[in-house]
C-alpha cells in the first residue's frame, strides 16, 4: 500500500503541473475549448482523494501529523473547494484556475519533498483520537478555504485598481467580472468559516475529553485560541455585512482581507512566539 501511496504521489506532482501548464496554454492562445481543463481538474481530485485513503492505510492515521502532510491537505482542499465555488464545464474562467492551481502545485512540491523524511517521525496518540482528527482537518479545510477567498479578493482588488486607472491587458482577458470574484470569495469564505466552526466545536470536545479544567482554561487562555476567535469573528462579520446589510464591492472583500492578514499573523508570528499548545497550525 505504502508504494502504491507513493506513486499517487508523484503522479500528482505531474497531474498538478500539467494543470498549471494547460492551463496557461489556454490562457495565452485563448482557446476556445476548456472542457478538457474542467476534466483533468476533476480527475486530479479524484487522485488526490486516493492518495490521501491509501496514504492513510499505509501509515495508519489522517494527513495531520507532520507539514507535509497538512501541505498535500492544503493542497487537495484549494482543489475540491475551487471546483466547488468556480469550475463549471461550460465556463471555467483560466485566470483564476491558474492562480489556484499554481499554488496547490507549490503545496503539493513541498509536500512530495518532504513526505519520505517525515514518513516514519514518532506520532502522539493523541493525533490518532477522532476528535483531534476531525479538528485539524476541518481547520486545514477551513485555512485552505479561506486562502483561496484571499486569491480571489486580490484579484478583484486589482482588477479593480485597473478599471480606475483604464489600463487593461491581455493577461486581464482570462479573468471573470468584479462580480463574479467577489461571488466566488464570497463562497469560498463560507465553505472555509463553515469548517473554521466545525474546528472550534470539535476542540472544545477534545478539551472536555482528555484534559482537566485547569488545563482547559490554560488553553482558553492561549493567544492562538484568541487569534482563531478574533478570526472567526471578522470572517462570520463579513458574511453578516453581506447578507442583511448587503455591503458588497471593495469594503467587503478589504473585511475579508483583513481576516487574512489576521490568519498569517496567527499562523506565523503567534506561532512561533505566541502559544504552547497550537504550534502545530
Amino acid at each position: 500500500m505504502l508504494t502504491v501511496s507513493s506513486i499517487l504521489q508523484t503522479t500528482l506532482l505531474f497531474l498538478y503541473g500539467l494543470l498549471v501548464s494547460y492551463g496557461l496554454t489556454i490562457f495565452f492562445k485563448q482557446l476556445v475549448s476548456q472542457k478538457a481543463l474542467y476534466v483533468l481538474t476533476l480527475f486530479t481530485g479524484l487522485v488526490h482523494s486516493i492518495y490521501i485513503c491509501t496514504y492513510t492505510l499505509a501509515i495508519g492515521h489522517c494527513l495531520l501529523t507532520t507539514a507535509s502532510e497538512i501541505f498535500s491537505l492544503i493542497a487537495f482542499t484549494m482543489l475540491v473547494t475551487y471546483i466547488l465555488v468556480e469550475a463549471r464545464l461550460d465556463n471555467t474562467s483560466v485566470g483564476t484556475g491558474i492562480m489556484i492551481m499554481s499554488v496547490a502545485f507549490l503545496f503539493q512540491l513541498i509536500s512530495s519533498i518532504a513526505t519520505k523524511r517525515d514518513i516514519f517521525a514518532s506520532i502522539n496518540p493523541i493525533y490518532l483520537e477522532a476528535s483531534f482528527n476531525i479538528h485539524v482537518a476541518s481547520i486545514v479545510f477551513g485555512y485552505a478555504a479561506l486562502t483561496l477567498s484571499t486569491i480571489y479578493g486580490s484579484l478583484y482588488l486589482i482588477l479593480y485598481r485597473t478599471m480606475q486607472k483604464n489600463q487593461f491587458g491581455k493577461m486581464f482577458n482570462g479573468l471573470p467580472s468584479l462580480s463574479k470574484l467577489e461571488r466566488y470569495g464570497l463562497r469560498a469564505l463560507f465553505v472555509g468559516f463553515i469548517f473554521l466552526s466545525i474546528s472550534m466545536v470539535f476542540g472544545v470536545v477534545l478539551l472536555h475529553n482528555n484534559f482537566t479544567i485547569e488545563e482547559t482554561r490554560s488553553y482558553l487562555k492561549d493567544p492562538k485560541t484568541i487569534a482563531t476567535l478574533l478570526i472567526w469573528f471578522v470572517f462570520g462579520l463579513t458574511l453578516i455585512l453581506r447578507s442583511i446589510m448587503k455591503v458588497e464591492g471593495k469594503r467587503l472583500v478589504l473585511i475579508w482581507m483583513t481576516g487574512y492578514l489576521l490568519t498569517l499573523f496567527s499562523m506565523t508570528i503567534v506561532n512561533a512566539f505566541g502559544t504552547e499548545y497550537h504550534n502545530f497550525l
